[in-house]
């Protein structure tokens, strides 16, 4: 594979008809008890929009089965992915984290620089026409989160890399709970296998994020005692 240069595969273009399928899940699938909110597992997947690198598929999963979050590569270091588990957090509740990256994966064949100077340089002639004025600034602008490659990696290490700096990523950030189990893994697509990828967790926590909350609870709880103690004392004179 190529390394900054773009995926040199596409799949070939077919239309899909989207509403005549709706209308077919409308008559023969859809049933409101299942669509309580709160996916049943209560597990968390961040992975690739790849439409090769399917959950759904590859877990089986039915529906209102798990939340799943999708972006360019799977990365965990965007507001979005942040902003979305702490809702699903506050909303609901969550009982592990899965992050998944997969092989042969767009982001493998591409940079950040590449993608910034294909938009920036905006040609007129690439498929779908080119971008409006005013995308140079974005495109500057933005982190695309490409994989990045160290000198004589293989496909493998750089994934398993990726997958152990996302997962620390969420590990070390004070807006997901220490309590959650953060797993890394690898979608195979030559066998469909999904294999775990070691990110040196002890069942995906940290025991010292762990001790750290503890300590934060005694605190805190300490000092609400303290403030009802007071408040007794006030009311009893």
């Amino acid at each position: 594979m190529a390394k900054g240069l773009g995926h040199p595969e596409f799949q070939a273009f077919r239309p899909y008809d989207f509403k005549a399928a709706n209308e077919d899940y409308m008559e023969n699938v859809f049933s409101k008890p299942n669509m309580i909110v709160g996916a049943k597992s209560r597990v968390g997947i961040i992975t690739c929009c790849d439409a090769r690198c399917s959950p759904d598929q590859f877990f089986r999963l039915g529906e209102n089965e798990a939340f799943v979050i999708r972006n360019g590569g799977g990365r965990t270091a965007t507001m979005d992915v942040l902003r979305t588990i702490a809702s699903i957090e506050i909303l609901s509740d969550i009982k592990e984290l899965k992050v998944i990256h997969h092989t042969d994966c767009g982001a493998l064949s591409c940079s950040d620089d590449f993608i910034r100077s294909m938009i920036t340089n905006n040609d007129p002639l690439m498929k779908d026409g080119p971008f409006l004025q005013g995308s140079k600034q974005w495109a500057e602008a933005l982190t695309y989160y490409a994989f990045s490659w160290k000198k004589g990696e293989s496909e493998r290490e750089v994934l398993e890399r990726s997958v152990v700096e996302d997962v620390q990523f969420l590990r070390s950030h004070p807006l997901i709970k220490p309590s959650i189990p953060i797993t890394g893994w690898i979608f195979n697509q030559d066998n469909g296998a999904v294999e775990e990828v070691d990110c040196g967790l002890e069942d995906g926590r940290d025991p010292r994020q762990i001790e750290l909350l503890k300590e934060q609870l005694s605190k805190t709880l300490n000092g609400e005692m303290k403030s009802i103690i007071g408040d007794i004392g006030k009311t009893a004179h």
